[in-house]
C-alpha cells in the first residue's frame, strides 16, 4: 500500500477582506508590483492574497495597504479581516467601552452612521484631549 501525502490547502483571507482589497486595488492606477513594493512584499505575495491563496497579512501590512490604497475610513480593512486594529484595541480597553458597544449594538445601520458622524465631530472639536 502506497501512503499518500496530504496536500495542505492554503488558508485564504476572509471573503470580505479580499473583496475590499480587490475593489480598492481596482480604484487605483497601481499594479500589484507597485503596491507590493510600497508595502514591502513581493508581487507574488500580492497576487496570492488577492486570489485567495494566502491568509491574512500581519497588522503592519494591513496598515500599509490601507495607506497605499487610501482605504477610508482607516480600519475598514481590519474590520473586513475580522480583526481589531491597534486604535480599536486601545479604545476597547477603556473603562465603559464594552458597555457602550452593547448600547450601540441595538442601533440600526442608519443610526450607527449618525452616531459615527457625531463622534467624529466631537473628536475633531476636542482634538487630543483625553489621550
Amino acid at each position: 500500500m502506497v501512503a499518500q501525502m496530504a496536500i495542505q490547502e492554503p488558508t485564504a483571507a476572509p471573503d470580505a477582506f479580499v473583496r475590499l482589497l480587490r475593489k480598492s486595488i481596482a480604484a487605483q492606477t497601481l499594479s500589484l508590483r507597485d503596491i507590493g513594493r510600497r508595502i514591502g512584499v513581493s508581487t507574488a505575495y500580492m497576487s496570492r492574497l488577492v486570489n485567495k491563496q494566502r491568509g491574512l497579512p500581519a497588522d503592519e501590512t494591513i496598515i500599509k495597504l490601507e495607506e497605499v490604497l487610501d482605504i477610508q475610513p482607516r480600519g475598514l480593512l481590519f474590520d473586513a479581516a475580522g480583526r481589531h486594529d491597534s486604535v480599536a484595541s486601545k479604545v476597547l480597553k477603556r473603562d465603559g467601552a464594552r458597555i457602550l458597544m452593547r448600547a450601540l449594538a441595538k442601533l440600526t445601520d442608519e443610526e450607527m452612521v449618525q452616531v459615527q458622524k457625531v463622534a467624529e465631530r466631537y473628536a475633531n472639536r476636542h482634538g487630543t484631549e483625553g489621550k
